[in-house]
């Protein structure tokens, strides 16, 4: 699993610093892609970072933590309250959060925090199950196996780490629906790709280049998009 972007919520500036500066011991489990003093700043990062994770104090001057249930616009992403509150714990809890921790905190208790949304997210990451129509029969294959896939007019030609290439009866716009939340990404009217596969992306020739060493077209119109796709993956801002 790689690290799990997140973002710290508390209205305490060294609230947030004390908790930055734990996380420095766990980077290669979390990347801290944004603070926010409230909810209305930490709803606006949820759209633009779209973090896996949420360090939430509940207690703020301004606004109360569980505002960002009611708020946000998607439940995409797991909680870890940061609380100097226990008698709280019981209202989280029923909102489904990963984890209560009460303030002050320590790497220990971070760190089984941590563990905790790992198992939880697990299930989400694993591949999605792609089934292939052809004119032999269906073939199921897990979605990490697709490197990318290629229209041909009414159909499909899938590439893969499984062989030769499979030729699929569904047209190209079935798969991208069904791929999106796996990565995969719309390049070309006649190419969508796995952005995992992506090893280089030249903005002058308008092609990226696979691990596999193919060399694939971008559309103008298509580029901005790619670009912020493989932004989020880096978490770049």
């Amino acid at each position: 699993m790689m690290a799990l972007k997140c973002i710290i919520v508390d209205d305490e500036e060294g609230a947030r610093f004390s908790i930055r500066v734990l996380l420095e011991n766990f980077t290669d489990q979390v990347q801290v892609v944004g603070e926010a003093e409230g909810i209305p700043e930490a709803v606006k990062l949820l759209k633009k970072c779209k973090p896996r994770l949420v360090f939430l104090d509940l207690e703020m001057i301004n606004s109360s933590g569980f505002d960002i249930f009611r708020s946000a616009e998607k439940h995409d992403f797991e909680v870890i309250v940061t609380s100097s509150y226990p008698d709280l714990a019981l209202d989280a809890f029923k909102y489904g959060v990963a984890d209560y921790l009460v303030k002050p905190l320590t790497s220990p208790m971070l760190a089984r925090a941590i563990g905790r949304v790992k198992q939880i997210l697990a299930p989400y990451d694993t591949a999605q199950m792609v089934a292939l129509q052809t004119t032999d029969g269906t073939r199921v294959l897990p979605s990490q196996k697709i490197f990318r896939l290629e229209s041909d007019r009414n159909y499909t030609w899938v590439y893969g780490d499984f062989g030769e290439k499979i030729l699929s009866s569904k047209h190209l716009g079935h798969f991208e629906s069904q791929l999106d939340s796996c990565g995969f990404v719309r390049i070309h009217h006649s190419h969508l790709v796995s952005i995992y596969q992506i090893v280089r992306l030249d903005k002058t020739e308008f092609v990226v280049e696979l691990k596999n060493g193919d060399i694939l077209p971008i559309s103008r119109d298509r580029k901005k998009n790619l670009v912020e796709k493989l932004r989020w993956l880096t978490g770049e801002e």
